[in-house]
């Protein structure tokens, strides 16, 4: 009987080593099984990791420089301008040399060849008295011609003749005896009156003045704005601009002698690039 209780206790010794020894393998496989999915996963998320902190890294900054220490150094938000730009402007008072009139004839007849021949008499008289007086006859052009019929329509209509407008323009540089040349063609039959324009012959020269002001305009405004010195880069012409003195004819008429010429300004406009 003592026999036969040792050999089971044995056997349940053994039983209880293999059952263990069993349970142990089990819980090493879950672990091991886990241990090896924990580190896919870690391989698997690493490169992506590492790939983000490396596009980090080298992303550009706009507003720090590295410094040798490692420190960051901030950028200035707004820097100074390298490019300036300015107007300039200049003016020029000029004498006038030359005047441009405007003096016409208006004839009216019931025959309409009558009031033609009466209209091309008194211009051809006009052009004989300027071209006596040195006016050149490509300086004499003919501005303005008309014919047509006048009727007078205040109560009823009623014909009153054929009316022939003819004007002339002519170029005068003897502007110091003007009022005497206007007051001679008038009385030689000339009844339609525009005007008197001036103007300078040479007005190049005067702009070119007007230029060099508005460079050193240009120049003064620049300096006041920035303390640094400055180099024209470009200059930008804008416009010119001439003031022409203008007489009407028929307020010289009533004194001819007293027809002035005034003066004339002249101006120039540009922009001017520095650096």
């Amino acid at each position: 009987m003592k026999k036969i209780l040792t050999k089971l206790f044995c056997f349940s010794l053994i039983f209880a080593c293999i059952f263990y020894a069993a349970f142990s393998a089990t819980n090493v496989s879950v672990a091991l099984a886990e241990s090896v999915e924990d580190f896919s996963q870690q391989q698997e998320v690493s490169p992506e990791v590492i790939q983000d902190e490396t596009l980090a890294n080298d992303a550009p900054n706009s507003n720090q420089n590295a410094l040798p220490n490692g420190e960051a150094q901030q950028e200035p938000i707004n820097p100074s301008p390298r490019f300036v730009m300015v107007l300039g402007g200049g003016k020029v008072t000029a004498q006038p040399d030359v005047a441009f009139v405007e003096i016409g004839v208006e004839s009216l007849n019931s025959d309409l060849q009558t009031a033609l021949d009466e209209n091309n008499q008194i211009i051809s008289s006009l052009i004989d008295y300027l071209t006596e007086q040195g006016v050149s006859q490509d300086d004499i052009k003919t501005k303005y011609y008309s014919i047509y019929q006048k009727h007078d329509y205040s109560a009823s209509e009623r014909f009153l003749g054929y009316q022939v407008s003819s004007t002339l323009e002519f170029k005068c540089t003897d502007i110091n005896n003007l009022g005497n040349h206007i007051k001679q063609l008038t009385s030689l039959g000339a009844n339609r009156l525009g005007g008197i324009s001036f103007d300078c012959l040479n007005t190049s020269s005067y702009y070119q003045q007007a230029l060099k002001l508005a460079i050193e305009d240009a120049k003064s405004k620049a300096e006041a704005l920035c303390d640094k010195p400055l180099s024209i880069v470009k200059i930008i012409e804008e416009s010119v601009y001439t003031s022409l003195p203008y007489r009407m004819l028929e307020t010289s008429l009533s004194n001819a002698s007293t027809i002035l010429k005034g003066s004339m300004t002249v101006e120039a406009k540009i922009k001017v690039i520095f650096e």
